[in-house]
């Protein structure tokens, strides 16, 4: 993993446009990316470096059942805060290897995750190994 302390990085993280997606235009706009990435029927999404829920909450917005996993306890707080009241679990753990045991998931989703791992190749095939059938990667990088 990387030197960054998340924990620590979790009180200002959605400051960042594309963290916190608050402005109404990038909100927009990553909202119609999921549209399109993710299934056009409700099903289950695992959303992997969660963060602080933003991308969780679009896609809960659009009738998908979330579960979120990140390493830092700050950001699950945050994620839990921001979803109240959803049909989102979120969880503490390490998105190479989520503590999700042998549930399937119709999308796994990770952004600006991938970076951070010391196999991603593995990581890769794991997270494949957690799909249904027909089930989706959504894999955003900048790198």
């Amino acid at each position: 993993m990387t030197n960054v302390d998340w924990d620590a990085e979790a009180a200002f993280f959605d400051e960042e446009p594309d963290h916190g997606l608050r402005d109404p235009g990038v909100r927009r706009a990553w909202a119609g990316r999921l549209r399109a990435w993710l299934p056009a029927r409700a099903g289950d999404v695992l959303d992997l470096g969660c963060g602080t829920g933003s991308l969780s909450l679009l896609a809960s917005e659009q009738g998908h059942r979330v579960t979120g996993v990140d390493l830092s306890a700050a950001m699950v707080t945050l994620a839990r805060e921001k979803l109240t009241g959803r049909d989102a679990v979120f969880l503490v753990g390490d998105a190479a290897a989520p503590p999700v045991g042998e549930q399937r998931f119709d999308a796994v989703l990770v952004r600006h995750v991938l970076w951070a791992l010391p196999d991603p190749g593995r990581a890769l095939r794991h997270w494949c190994g957690l799909l249904r059938p027909g089930g989706r990667l959504v894999l955003v990088e900048g790198v």
